[in-house]
C-alpha cells in the first residue's frame, strides 16, 4: 500500500473512532442559575384542531425518552411557550425534582401508540423551581406547594386528594378523575399560590372539541383556573410543549468494526489507484 493510501486510512481510522464516541445531545437554555445542563426527552407542536392521543400517535418532534437510561436523572423540567397572533411570546419553564425515574412516562400521558401507557401522575411535586414572564405568575426556586394533575381520563371539579385550597366547584388545582379514556389533563400548579402554571388538556378525544391551552390561571373564558372547556389551541400561533431531565443521552453512536475500517480502507485505495 502506497504512503498516500496510507495516510488517507489513517485519517479514515481516526475519523471512524471518533464518531463512535459521540452522541447526539441538547442542553436547555438558562433560565435561571440552577437550570442549566438539561436534555431534552421531548418537544411538541401542538396541533390546531381535535386530537385524539388517546387512541392515536403523539406526533413529537423531539423524542429521545430511549435514549434516557432508567434512574439517570433527578430533576424534570417543563417548557410551554404560547403566542397569539401580534401578541408577545408567553412562557413558562418549571422544574421539580423527579417524580418518577423513567424518561418514557413523563412526556402527555396518553393511551395511544406512543404514550406511556396510560401512567397517572396526581400528587405534591418537591423542590419546584419556576421561571416565567407571565404577570401574576409566583416566579422562584425551592417552592414547596407544587402538584401535578397527569392523566390520560376524564375528570371532575372534585377535590380528590385533598389539594389544599383547591375547590369543589370549579376545575382548578385539585381535580377528580374517574376512569373513563376521553379528556385528559396535563397540568402543572402551585396550589400555595392558587395558581395554574400551566394547563393542556382535551388531548384525549377528537370529539370533545379543540384543545386547552394556557400558562397561568384562565380568567374569562370557561371560568376554570386550569383551562378546562377553553378549547382555545387555535387561538394561538406559536404553541409548543418541552419536557427536560438534567440527565443525558446514553445511547451511543456503535463503533465501528475492524471489517468497516479494513473495507472502508480497501475501498478508498481503489478510488486513489484508479485516480493514479
Amino acid at each position: 500500500m502506497s504512503s498516500s493510501i496510507l495516510r488517507a486510512c489513517l485519517i479514515l481510522f481516526a475519523g471512524l473512532a471518533t464518531c463512535s464516541f459521540s452522541s447526539p445531545s441538547a442542553r436547555a437554555s438558562l433560565i435561571g442559575p440552577s437550570e442549566s445542563g438539561f436534555t431534552q426527552v421531548y418537544g411538541l407542536d401542538i396541533p390546531n384542531g381535535p386530537v385524539a392521543f388517546n387512541s392515536s400517535s403523539i406526533p413529537y418532534s423531539v423524542n429521545n425518552s430511549g435514549s434516557i437510561a432508567t434512574g439517570s436523572f433527578s430533576r424534570i423540567a417543563y417548557h410551554m411557550e404560547l403566542q397569539r397572533a401580534g401578541g408577545p411570546l408567553e412562557y413558562v419553564w418549571v422544574s421539580m425534582d423527579a417524580f418518577t425515574n423513567d424518561a418514557g412516562l413523563i412526556g402527555v400521558p396518553s393511551l395511544g401508540p406512543n404514550g406511556n401507557g396510560g401512567a397517572v401522575f396526581q400528587q405534591t411535586l418537591s423542590n419546584m423551581n419556576v421561571f416565567s414572564n407571565q404577570a401574576g405568575i409566583v416566579t422562584g426556586t425551592g417552592i414547596a406547594t407544587g402538584n401535578i394533575e397527569f392523566w390520560w381520563e376524564d375528570y371532575v371539579p372534585g377535590n380528590q386528594i385533598g389539594v389544599p385550597g383547591a375547590s369543589g366547584g370549579l376545575y382548578d388545582f385539585g381535580d377528580q378523575r374517574f376512569g373513563n379514556a376521553g379528556y385528559g389533563s396535563m397540568q402543572i400548579h402551585n396550589y400555595g399560590a392558587g395558581q395554574t402554571l400551566f394547563g393542556f388538556n382535551q388531548w384525549g378525544d377528537s370529539r370533545i372539541g379543540a384543545t386547552d391551552l394556557g400558562i397561568g390561571n384562565q380568567v374569562g373564558g370557561s371560568g376554570h383556573p386550569d383551562w378546562t372547556f377553553a378549547n382555545n389551541s387555535g387561538d394561538y400561533v406559536v404553541k409548543t410543549l418541552e419536557v427536560w431531565v438534567d440527565g443525558q443521552i446514553t445511547a451511543a453512536v456503535p463503533e465501528p468494526t475492524s471489517a468497516t475500517v479494513f473495507f472502508g480502507c480497501f475501498a478508498l485505495g481503489l478510488t486513489l489507484r484508479r485516480r493514479r
